[in-house]
């Protein structure tokens, strides 16, 4: 971390561009001329660069850089740990002179179909400071500057612990960033408009809540790509000399993206006639965040894409909302996450074409079944679902491997539905 502490209490990040760029020349300049070369010799040339520089700090940063981004391969393409345990088994005792150390690289060069002379080179090849340069990643100055100024602001909010987001001008977008993220946030309204949004950390009381930096780090590399925004974030370091922690103030705008990559924004690639962006929902002094709006018929479904980390805050939110407008809520749910009984739920990624299926059965007019199934699929469910009772976990997957909803289809089937905490409890009629 390269940055800039003022008096009153500011941090800034330093930044390169193609103006200052001695820096990235140099390392740049030692790259080209080790393609081919070791890992380790690359090293030892930017160890003799850095003695020569005036910022040690700033030349790691770069090489830093160019070592992640780089194509760098084996020496010699095999199994380097089983070559390893085949040659100090076969020679018990280091050999000592030429004469046996040649024995040994010939019966192994035999053993794996290895070159003698690239049998040292085989032995560890597997290893980092092995590894030959094959490609450099990119010759273009600013690019690498770009690159290496966004990494400097990410660096410092990984010292983060509570950072605002305002004036931004696609609030849909920013707030997808921060829920997929599963972290804590509060809007802030003013004049019935949603003026900033805080953010202090992760939702789950079980996480380390010292890591979470990673994650405030990781939205500045999506909100920089609005036209608008600004951040405002607490950073908490370490003065290394009387080993306190001090807080700094890291503010920063849409002014600075001239100095960041040139990317763009990447939508969700939904393309149906029947959904929309949505846009925060405000009722009385509460702000509500729909990330869709599905349309079915003469109706407007508000679509709420969530994770388990908000479970509880989605129940008591929906609780309120459901007055007002037709509001669900979706879960992005992965391979370890257990299934939600009773919550409409994917794993992965959203199916919308299933979830508009879902919608219609709902809100097309009427709960009755027998205006979505045939008397004969009713009655073959009904004996599956008895069969299956009480096992509650059975009943539930078997439903919605019809493509139907639990909560929705058991009261027509006979059956009463009760909540124990998250827990859903189904009482036979």
């Amino acid at each position: 971390m390269i940055a800039r502490r003022t008096k009153n209490g500011l941090i800034f990040p330093t930044f390169l561009s193609e103006e200052n760029s001695d820096y990235i020349e140099n390392v740049l300049k030692i790259f080209m001329k080790n393609v081919g070369n070791k890992r380790e010799s690359i090293e030892k040339n930017l160890k003799e660069l850095e003695i020569k520089s005036q910022n040690n700090k700033i030349i790691r940063a770069i090489s830093l850089i160019f070592f992640r981004k780089s194509l760098f391969t084996p020496a010699v393409d095999v199994d380097a740990p089983s070559i390893r345990e085949y040659a100090f088994k076969m020679a018990k005792i280091p050999p000592i002179n030429d004469e046996e150390k040649d024995i040994v690289k010939k019966r192994v060069g035999e053993k794996f179909n290895i070159p003698e002379d690239k049998v040292i080179d085989a032995l560890y090849s597997d290893k980092d400071s092995e590894f030959i340069l094959r490609e450099i990643f990119s010759d273009d100055v600013g690019t690498i500057a770009r690159i290496y100024n966004l990494e400097q602001i990410e660096t410092i909010l990984m010292k983060c612990n509570k950072l605002t987001i305002y004036n931004v001008d696609n609030w849909n977008y920013a707030l997808k960033i921060i829920k997929r993220l599963g972290l804590l946030y509060k809007p802030v309204i003013e004049n019935e408009q949603l003026k900033s949004v805080e953010i202090d950390g992760p939702l789950s009381m079980f996480e380390n809540i010292g890591r979470y930096g990673s994650r405030f780090a990781q939205i500045i590399g999506k909100i920089y790509l609005l036209d608008n925004w600004n951040i405002e974030a607490n950073i908490k370091l370490k003065d290394k000399f009387n080993n306190t922690n001090k807080e700094y103030t890291l503010k920063l705008g849409d002014n600075i993206s001239y100095y960041l990559p040139k990317n763009k924004i990447k939508y969700d690639d939904f393309k149906y006639d029947f959904i929309e962006d949505g846009k925060p929902v405000i009722i009385g002094h509460d702000v509500y965040f729909p990330d869709y709006v599905m349309k079915i018929g003469d109706k407007k479904i508000h679509i709420s894409i969530s994770s388990i980390y908000y479970l509880k805050d989605d129940e008591n939110r929906d609780r309120k909302i459901k007055k007002y407008l037709n509001w669900e809520t979706v879960y992005i749910l992965h391979n370890t996450d257990k299934k939600l009984a009773g919550k409409i739920y994917f794993y992965d990624n959203i199916d919308m074409i299933s979830l508009k299926k879902m919608m219609e059965k709902k809100y097309s007019g009427g709960s009755k079944l027998n205006a979505e199934l045939d008397e004969i699929s009713i009655t073959d469910i009904k004996k599956k679902v008895d069969q299956l009772y009480p096992n509650i976990e059975s009943v539930i997957e078997y439903i919605e491997s019809q493509g139907l909803i639990p909560t929705r289809i058991l009261p027509e089937l006979g059956y009463k539905i009760k909540w124990k905490g998250l827990d859903m409890v189904i009482v036979k009629n």
